[in-house]
């Protein structure tokens, strides 16, 4: 039975790796709810940089084979940039009065709090059974908080919550592509919701 499983991850990684596109990729991550009773009155920045710097890593079983898919899913239409930036301001803005989206760092003194946030890799970790194929996918994460002088008032770095989804070794692709779209739709609010909690908790000044 090991053999053949192990057969038939290699038969679907060949199929994956061969892939000269995948399915048009679309985020549709939903804004999640602080369940914060008063907003602050300060005016903060949300820095996403686009392109940021993520990749897609997919890992076979016990890791004996890898494949760096961003250039496929990037080519596909996922804007994680934009997602994560729209649901992160939509997030934010239930706790401040004011809330802008940037994609760069702007000048000390414009806002009260820039919030630099980012997403590094995404790993989706192959498991390969008898009743078919998935990946278990997590992403690592970072943020950081500049106050009104720009000094560092808050660092923070984590993995997201892991989520799965399935695929089928006859027709990958699609499978990818859907799966990968799901389960990041569910992380960034996950993240937002973490980011967006962390950062009321600070005592910043306007």
């Amino acid at each position: 039975m090991k053999n053949v499983l192990k057969g038939l991850s290699m038969a679907v990684l060949a199929l994956v790796a061969g892939c000269a596109t995948m399915q048009p990729v679309q985020l549709k991550a939903e804004t999640p709810n602080l369940n914060i009773a008063g907003k602050k009155a300060l005016k903060v920045a949300v820095v996403v940089q686009d392109p940021m710097a993520y990749t897609l890593f997919y890992r076979g079983v016990a890791g004996k084979y890898t494949r760096d898919m961003t250039p496929e899913m990037r080519s596909a239409g996922l804007a994680l940039e934009s997602e994560l930036s729209r649901v992160s301001v939509e997030t934010f803005s239930q706790a401040f009065n004011q809330v802008v989206a940037l994609r760069d760092l702007p000048q000390p003194g414009q806002y009260d709090a820039v919030v630099n946030l980012s997403i590094g890799k995404v790993l989706m970790q192959e498991s390969v059974s008898v009743t078919g194929e998935s990946c278990d996918t997590t992403a690592e994460w970072n943020m950081s908080v500049l106050d009104k002088q720009n000094k560092e008032v808050l660092s923070k770095k984590g993995v997201s919550p892991m989520h799965n989804f399935g695929w089928s070794a006859f027709n990958p692709r699609p499978g990818f592509s859907k799966g990968i779209t799901s389960v990041l739709s569910l992380i960034i609010p996950e993240l937002a919701k973490e980011w967006g909690t962390a950062l009321y908790s600070l005592n910043l000044a306007p």
